[in-house]
């Protein structure tokens, strides 16, 4: 059995997780609901993160480009004695 955690209530007279307005076990009104303790993943999120990592392995392989393109572009150094 799964419960969405916006519609799921901590019982607290004895500890049972319900989402009726009353709870099943002992007929408590008294319940605190999870989503206000534990906040639900928001969609938005995993974009926001998935955005981000892509544009970092942009970054990193723009500068490892530029830098093996700097290698073979550069000229020998002559020896200072």
């Amino acid at each position: 059995m799964s419960i969405p955690l916006q519609n799921s209530r901590l019982c607290l007279d004895c500890d049972t997780v319900f989402e009726e307005a009353r709870c099943p076990q002992c007929s408590s009104e008294s319940y605190f609901p999870l989503s206000r303790w534990v906040r639900p993943a928001m969609a938005s999120d995993t974009a926001t993160v998935r955005t981000r990592a892509k544009k970092a392995s942009l970054v990193l392989l723009g500068s490892g480009a530029a830098f093996a393109l700097w290698k073979l572009l550069k000229k020998p150094d002559s020896k200072k004695q």
